[in-house]
């Protein structure tokens, strides 16, 4: 049995290798003698010269004898064909790489023929929007904007709502709600508000009813929006990038207007802005306060942002100096 074609320049194995050898450097003879001078048996040798002879690097007489050309011949021809091969082998690749933009746009082209297609808007019953605020909620990032109602009931009082929004306010996701003053004064809704405080949600307050119309934003994905028929209302879900970017400045507008915070979370700013002006820490200000490190760095944040500054003792500072735990009661 002979062996498999080595990886050389020349697709030879090792027994027809050496039987080509053995014919370069003999005086010509019969197969049988060449292989009796290499201790083959005559079928080892048959299948070596069926390889020489088809790659035309020896050949036999009408007289038996094995003869071998010139290997500057017969091997130039078979480099010349084997880089004659490679080049074919280039343009053909090179072909395909040019074709490959094309072959992706088509891909593409597939992909949205055959994905399911999102409509622009669509309607909710009271029933369909909770598991869709908590998809929306798991699925996408960016901040959430919300301007509340002081409805009793409604999907953000749904567990799996307020389990979501605790877990997006303890990674550090953004709340900002906006709610009517009207929420502190039944105890419902002022104990839901307190809630989301608590867990880290930023808040301020509109008087008397509100906004006119409830919405919440999802980064910059969606905005859920309430019809405003009660708390049983229905909702529309609206997905284009314009309307999006439309209700987050609508929301912006609406977050200046608004008061930062109730009363008591006043007073509670007044204490963490003399601390800070004193030169505590994060973590000293929340073990004052009784508040978690989370919920102290997005009030300072936000303090800083309505302020102008730039870092919490320039915060502890300008407005310590210009207002003081006296006036608590107007901010």
């Amino acid at each position: 049995m002979t062996d498999q074609p080595r990886p050389d320049v020349l697709p030879l194995s090792s027994d027809t290798e050496t039987l080509y050898r053995h014919v370069l450097r003999s005086r010509p003879a019969r197969l049988g003698g060449h292989a009796e001078s290499l201790g083959w048996p005559p079928a080892r040798a048959e299948a070596a010269i069926d390889v020489l002879e088809s790659l035309r690097l020896a050949r036999r007489g009408a007289d038996g004898v094995v003869r071998a050309e010139d290997p500057r011949t017969s091997v130039t021809r078979l480099l010349d064909d084997a880089e004659a091969d490679l080049d074919r082998r280039r343009r053909e690749l090179a072909g395909l790489r040019g074709s490959l933009e094309t072959f992706v746009g088509d891909y593409r082209r597939g992909v949205r023929r055959t994905r399911p297609q999102v409509p622009p808007w669509e309607r909710l019953t009271p029933g369909e929007v909770v598991p869709v605020v908590e998809h929306l909620m798991r699925t996408t990032d960016g901040p959430l904007l919300q301007v509340a109602g002081a409805e009793r009931s409604g999907p953000g009082r749904a567990d799996e709502i307020r389990r979501r929004r605790a877990e997006a306010a303890a990674s550090g996701r953004v709340l900002r709600t906006i709610y009517p003053a009207s929420v502190q004064e039944a105890s419902a809704t002022r104990d839901v508000v307190q809630e989301r405080a608590a867990a880290g949600e930023l808040q301020r307050f509109l008087p008397a009813a509100g906004a006119p119309v409830e919405f919440l934003v999802f980064g910059r994905t969606a905005v859920l929006l309430d019809e405003g028929d009660g708390p049983e209302s229905d909702h529309l879900l609206l997905r284009p990038a314009a309307l999006v970017e439309a209700f987050v400045t609508l929301f912006e507008g609406l977050w200046r207007r608004a008061r930062p915070l109730g009363p008591e979370d006043a007073a509670q700013d007044a204490r963490l802005l003399e601390l800070l002006s004193l030169g505590y820490k994060d973590e000293a200000v929340a073990r004052q306060l009784g508040l978690g490190l989370r919920t102290v760095r997005r009030r300072i944040a936000a303090l800083m942002d309505e302020h102008g500054v730039h870092t919490r003792f320039q915060l502890g500072l300008s407005v310590a100096a210009r207002r003081g735990p006296a006036d608590d009661g107007r901010r």
